[in-house]
């Protein structure tokens, strides 16, 4: 029977075959609920729609329901070639058609336009590529693995299952349904049921399984596991999912259980109320501080921290990098009467925008080796210039001596030591002079 419908989400309990057939043309994710009945014919609905639950507690129903409440993907009817059925021409197609799991494109969180492209380097079959500063996917060549997915370090690209949206709803949930101490990351292919206080979480490969995604369970000292089903299995999930649990066990002092699952034992306390915002980088980099204090001073490739490595001759402080940055990893500051450049590395995606802007092509960014224990570090110092006129601080000691260079400017001249609006003011008096003649006037500087 039909137990509820909230927005796109259907809720069946023990359905019957109307129920069944009103669950295949159902627009979005369906949950089944078994109580009586041991198993049910769910044929022709796509397995990533479908979550089906065995006399489940009232913690795991909540917390299914949280995540797909805040699914806002869906499955798609891509064009093949090929005849078309009975079925399908009743229904007034002309093509036949496939249902599949094609990532949906989030342009506004996308940072292809600033040089990024992780995506198109992650996928295996070269269905992803950037034209005009967009990610184009072609649907036909795409075979669902999410590779994508989890490489974009701004999750820019989602997937049924595999949706930052999703998963943070699941985890702040998780505040308040506290008998789920573990998340399992698997493929439809396992059908396992959940044992006790674990989650089963289920995304279309576990290829889509991010390394966002495990440090943010683990910074809520939840159990984390990434299970496939099929090590032989073409995409390479078994390999991409033991990767990963190796670059945390490296970067990090976590334990293990007896299965193989991360665990943050004894940080409970710790993770109190910790609270997601559905932004990839942003909640990354609050998980990662949290897990500050376990690292092992590594930081495996998979883990997307970066470094930028500037060089302190050729840099003439001009502020370009810390004003373009498109998340906002370089600061300036003050350290008594010096200004200081600084960097977030746990902030960086590596998109490399500051090194091809930079002037004076001072800045190099490459993938770090060792883990930020600070949230910012210095890379460049220079000396505060104040206006020989009204004595406000205007520029940096590097900067002017760059525009000398870039300019041609010969000597040393007063103009150059004077902030705009005294610069005007200093043009203008001398523009006078010379228009009235006027000698031997004393310097205003």
């Amino acid at each position: 029977m039909v137990v509820s419908e909230e927005g796109r989400l259907l809720i069946l309990e023990d359905p019957s075959d109307e129920d069944l057939a009103r669950a295949r043309e159902h627009d979005g994710p369906v949950i089944i609920v078994l109580r009586k009945l041991s198993s049910v014919n769910v044929h022709g609905i796509h397995p990533m729609n479908i979550y089906i639950l065995k006399s489940p507690s009232d913690e795991e129903l909540e917390a299914v329901k949280a995540q797909l409440m805040a699914r806002r993907t869906s499955t798609k009817e891509v064009p093949i070639e090929g005849p078309i059925n009975r079925r399908e021409l009743l229904m007034g197609r002309v093509t036949k058609v496939v249902e599949k799991n094609i990532p949906t494109y989030f342009e506004n969180a996308c940072r292809a336009r600033f040089g990024c492209n992780e995506c198109v380097n992650a996928c295996p079959v070269n269905a992803i590529s950037i034209v005009n500063n967009k990610v184009v996917i072609n649907e036909n060549a795409c075979i669902e693995c999410g590779l994508c997915v989890s490489k974009c370090p701004t999750g820019a690209l989602a997937m049924v299952g595999a949706d930052d949206n999703e998963y943070v709803a699941l985890l702040n949930k998780l505040n308040t349904v506290r008998g789920i101490r573990r998340v399992t990351f698997t493929c439809p292919l396992n059908t396992r049921g959940p044992r006790k206080g674990e989650y089963i979480y289920r995304v279309p490969c576990v290829d889509a399984v991010s390394p966002e995604w495990v440090a943010m369970a683990l910074a809520k000292s939840l159990e984390v596991d990434i299970e496939c089903p099929d090590p032989s299995c073409k995409l390479g999930g078994a390999d991409y999912a033991k990767r990963l649990i190796n670059a945390f066990t490296e970067s990090f002092k976590l334990g293990t259980t007896e299965d193989g699952a991360l665990t943050t034992a004894g940080d409970e306390a710790a993770s109190e109320g910790i609270i997601y915002m559905g932004i990839r980088r942003n909640d990354y980099v609050k998980a990662l501080t949290r897990l500050r204090s376990r690292s092992t001073g590594t930081a495996n490739e998979l883990l997307k921290i970066f470094s930028v490595h500037v060089d302190d001759v050729k840099c003439s402080f001009c502020g370009v990098c810390f004003a373009k940055c498109p998340e906002r990893a370089f600061d300036v500051g003050r350290d008594g009467s010096k200004t200081v450049l600084r960097f977030n590395n746990l902030k960086c995606i590596g998109c490399g925008y500051c090194a091809r802007l930079c002037p004076e092509k001072a800045i190099t960014v490459d993938r770090a080796k060792e883990f930020p224990m600070s949230d910012s570090t210095d890379v460049v110092y220079d000396e505060v210039v104040t206006c020989r006129m009204c004595g406000k601080p205007f520029d940096t000691r590097r900067h002017i001596m760059a525009t000398k260079v870039r300019l041609g400017i010969k000597g040393d001249p007063e103009w150059l030591y004077l902030c705009p609006d005294c610069r005007r003011y200093y043009t203008a008096k001398k523009m006078l002079e010379n228009a009235l003649g006027v000698k031997g006037v004393k310097s205003y500087v």
